[in-house]
């Protein structure tokens, strides 16, 4: 036996040994005895053999013997540690089982779905303790549920995606990447994580293949086709443990034993394979196993009211008597600005025009009196947005006030002095224009004072008030450090930046959301690394050292999804409740709300949460 078909390699760099390989004898597989009527797809639990029968419910081998475990009819089942996954063909839903060797027990069905399901995986998640699955049909519909919670089963539906056309089988690796096979093009990759974008990738082409069974093997995918050979991930033939003409499908392998199901005569083969034959074969890079800490969604706001990009940038007001009371700014990129209280509520919707990105200062010393200041970056009108907030959070605008750059973006607010406030915004040519913000008459006035630039696009910024230090993301290559400190009186005076933190290792760009938490003993930069959903804190004083990284993740019990592709973010040190919220709060922009799938939303956090997952002193 030969090389049967030519591989296309994908992206991660896959590629064929270009020599042709040792012929391989097929092995003749034994007939599983008693093997069971109906069956479809097979499992191993504790040293039992289960098998899923439409006839005969699920079955157990058990010193010799088959035994009827849970009564039914069953088709395709997949297992992780005490719960099997299988599908009711009598209600057409998805069931889970829970695994007790006296006491098997069948859990509350997945409710009815709007296809009928054809295949399924499991995916345990060590980020967050939680077990996932995959369920899907011929057609390319695929569904990621979650399904257990602190071991407690608790479905819920994470999102919906298309696949492969023809999908037949599904297996999910150590590293969150989901494998599916189909007939007519080969074994495809899809990121499995929950907060992952719907990404595919071809990793195999195997064109006009007859792919029926696929499984994981020291996390590499083994596929079968209907003959009975098996196949490593990159195409190549391996010693195949079954006679050929059996019309195979359903392939489960079990260390050194491996069976599948003939659905010509309705029996299951057993056989001998033999899996250091993937040693020698071209792997993909092994699977990373730097995981990243998740802290569950706290609090999400109301949703957006249109789909796609919407939302963006948020922003802290705290409550000067009742600190529950405190709001969320946030901005609605296509129409205006936001407000949501504590329990993520809308409380204040202002439709003035494409604000992008917007920052807060409370109590400064504008026109003989203390005043809570809001600014946004206007994109309808290259901008700012003005806005005051009364002793109750509640928004009214101001005078509009425009700037000298044009396709502005990102914004943030700098104030150095209990009388003055400054607004640095920037544009996507890398102009950042400081803007002294002055009350005059009945209203705040905008004026540049300086102008400062980086060679490439930001958006994301902070100014560290005390210090007179301005952060500044930009956002295909670091963060850059300005000294403010000087005379601004002449006429734009210039000074220069200093790139701090470059874009690599775990911060993976797109940089975006930039914050500040700042304590007597803490002192951390808070960055948006959107490239690979996470957030990073670095020391905010030289050399800037990097501290340590985190997700939002699912928050099952509250029904919540983590966040990802994130924009904006905000933190504050200040109280904004009781509790696990003492110590201040986190804030940021999620770009794929999901459990379902919905329009964007803003999610938060206690910080004493972030502070505990990363062991903060």
């Amino acid at each position: 036996m030969t090389f049967k078909h030519i591989c296309a390699s994908s992206a991660l760099g896959l590629s064929l040994l270009s020599s042709a390989l040792i012929t391989v004898q097929a092995q003749t597989a034994a007939v599983v005895q008693p093997s069971p009527a109906g069956g479809s797809e097979v499992a191993k639990w504790q040293g039992h053999w289960l098998y899923a029968s439409e006839q005969q419910g699920l079955l157990l081998t058990d010193k010799g013997t088959l035994k009827t475990a849970v009564p039914g009819q069953f088709e395709y089942l997949a297992v992780h540690n005490n719960i099997a996954l299988t599908y009711d063909t009598q209600v057409d839903q998805v069931q889970g089982i829970k695994l007790d060797i006296n006491n098997m027990q069948r859990l509350p069905l997945l409710p009815k779905r709007s296809f009928q399901v054809e295949w399924l995986c499991l995916q345990p998640r060590l980020a967050d303790g939680n077990l996932y699955a995959w369920i899907g049909d011929e057609a390319g519909r695929a569904e990621q549920w979650l399904l257990t919670s602190n071991e407690q089963w608790q479905p819920q539906l994470v999102r919906t995606m298309s696949v492969v056309m023809g999908a037949l089988k599904c297996r999910v690796d150590s590293d969150e990447q989901l494998y599916v096979i189909d007939q007519g093009q080969g074994l495809w990759r899809y990121a499995a994580a929950p907060h992952s974008p719907d990404e595919s990738e071809l990793v195999t082409s195997l064109p006009g293949n007859e792919l029926t069974g696929l499984a994981m093997v020291a996390d590499q995918p083994v596929m079968l086709d209907e003959s009975g050979q098996l196949y490593s991930a990159q195409g190549q033939d391996l010693a195949s443990p079954f006679t050929q003409g059996l019309a195979l499908e359903s392939l489960y392998i079990a260390g050194n034993q491996t069976q599948a199901y003939s659905d010509e005569d309705g029996s299951f083969y057993l056989g001998q394979f033999d899996q250091t034959q993937l040693q020698g074969s071209h792997q993909a890079e092994s699977p990373s196993k730097d995981i990243i800490k998740e802290i569950p969604t706290a609090v999400e706001s109301a949703i957006a009211d249109r789909a796609g990009d919407t939302m963006d940038d948020p922003a802290i007001w705290v409550h000067p008597t009742a600190p529950e009371k405190s709001l969320i700014l946030g901005t609605n990129k296509r129409w205006g600005l936001l407000s949501f209280n504590m329990q993520g509520e809308q409380v204040q919707a202002l439709g003035v025009g494409r604000v992008n990105n917007v920052d807060i200062r409370q109590g400064v010393n504008l026109g003989g009196k203390l005043r809570d200041i809001a600014v946004a970056s206007n994109r309808d009108r290259n901008s700012l947005s003005l806005f005051e907030l009364n002793a109750e959070g509640k928004l009214t605008q101001l005078a509009e006030q425009a700037t000298p750059l044009t396709d502005i973006y990102g914004l943030c607010l700098y104030q150095p002095q209990a009388d003055e406030l400054y607004a640095f915004v920037n544009n996507k040519a890398g102009e950042v224009s400081q803007m002294a913000l002055r009350w005059q008459g009945n209203q705040l006035t905008a004026t540049e004072v300086r102008r400062l630039t980086v060679p490439s696009q930001p958006e994301g910024c902070v100014a560290d008030d005390k210090q007179q230090r301005l952060f500044l993301g930009e956002e295909n290559r670091g963060i850059w450090l300005f000294d403010l400190a000087g005379d601004t009186s002449a006429s734009h005076p210039q000074i220069n930046g200093e790139m701090i933190i470059q874009a690599g290792g775990p911060l993976v760009a797109d940089i975006e959301g930039v914050a500040l938490y700042q304590t007597d003993d803490q002192d951390y930069l808070v960055v948006s690394s959107q490239g690979n959903d996470s957030y990073l804190l670095y020391q905010s004083q030289a050399p800037y050292d990097y501290v340590g990284r985190f997700r939002i993740g699912v928050n099952a019990a509250k029904g919540f999804d983590g966040s990802a592709e994130t924009d904006g973010l905000d933190v504050t040190t200040k109280a904004v409740g009781s509790g696990r919220w003492a110590q201040g709060m986190m804030v940021v922009q999620d770009g794929r709300n999901r459990m379902p799938d919905q329009n964007q939303n803003f999610k938060w956090v206690p910080w004493s949460e972030i502070s505990q997952a990363l062991e903060l002193k």
